[in-house]
């Protein structure tokens, strides 16, 4: 799948630099897969974003990068605290920062999700799960000039010059380009959660209201990385960046730059820790919790720590 055309940040189809990674999370963030949840992601920490990775599947190599939303802990904080939570309000969803974003959204109605996965960085696709009106989302789609085009997975609606695709049912919205096609999607290969560093970092990362998981560049010592924002309240909140590396000496060799990066800005990162991760992989963890001054986010638009993960 081609991906909507949604974002302006780009990037090589196998793996994306820092730097451009780092935009792309901030652009999906607005920094300021057929029906049903998938099997297999079992029970225990981390099991919420494992079945959100088993949504992306892939022939070769593994996505850029995939963004999971627990949408009803999401609307949680976000009516507790609206402005500190805002980079949640779009619950990871490029189309809903598109300009020409009608009214009815195309029924991407965040008060009605449950859940959100997506997939992709330049060229996104996605799924919404939670209770829509398929019926009256349909006729909005129909009057507002989308056409019918019929899939092994059901009824696509496609609008070509806006270039995006979308599958309805009451469970589950798949959005993507006007190439959409959900089944031929979930069948192009594995799941990600099948990958071993993945699972590793699903784990690490644990209980999150938001886990964003980025794919690295080829030759880097580290396989892939993801944050995960954790909040015990509206007011204690934290980010963690897990990462999966190629071999235990690469996973003390980028601790020593993060604890670097770390020790030279400690008011940015009061009280931030550094361990090893604690999974079958070789890998690192970085735990930094916010402070007053800080939204919960702000991780995803800075990109120091990232820099110093993967530098080599």
């Amino acid at each position: 799948m081609s991906g909507l055309r949604v974002s302006a940040a780009g990037g090589p189809a196998r793996r994306t630099t820092t730097t451009t990674t780092a935009i792309a999370i901030a652009l999906a963030v607005g920094v300021s897969a057929l029906s049903g949840c998938s099997s297999g992601a079992g029970s225990g920490p981390g099991a919420e974003v494992l079945a959100a990775l088993a949504e992306a599947s892939y022939e070769e190599t593994p996505p850029t990068g995939i963004t999971y939303v627990d949408a009803e802990r999401a609307r949680e904080l976000l009516a507790e605290d609206a402005e500190r939570f805002s980079f949640v309000a779009e619950l990871g969803t490029p189309p809903l920062g598109l300009m020409t974003l009608p009214e009815h959204r195309y029924g991407l109605d965040p008060e009605l999700a449950s859940r959100t996965v997506t997939v992709g960085f330049a060229a996104p696709y996605g799924i919404w799960d939670g209770e829509f009106d398929a019926a009256a989302i349909v006729d909005e789609l129909a009057a507002d000039g989308f056409t019918e085009r019929e899939t092994e997975a059901g009824t696509v609606w496609v609008h070509h010059d806006r270039g995006i695709g979308l599958l309805v049912t009451d469970e589950r919205i798949h959005w993507g380009d006007e190439q959409l096609d959900p089944a031929r999607t979930a069948a192009s290969g594995e799941p990600v959660a099948e990958q071993d560093a993945y699972r590793d970092l699903a784990a690490c990362l644990g209980d999150v209201y938001r886990a964003d998981f980025v794919e690295t560049r080829e030759d880097s010592e580290v396989v892939a990385y993801a944050y995960g924002h954790r909040a015990e309240s509206a007011t204690e909140t934290s980010t963690v960046l897990c990462a999966v590396t190629e071999s235990d000496t690469a996973a003390d060799e980028a601790a020593e730059r993060l604890r670097e990066t770390v020790d030279g800005r400690p008011d940015q990162y009061r009280d931030a820790e550094i361990e090893p991760l604690d999974q079958d992989s070789p890998g690192v963890v970085v735990t930094v919790p916010d402070q007053p001054d800080q939204r919960p986010g702000w991780l995803l638009g800075h990109i120091r720590l990232a820099e110093a993960l993967t530098r080599s």
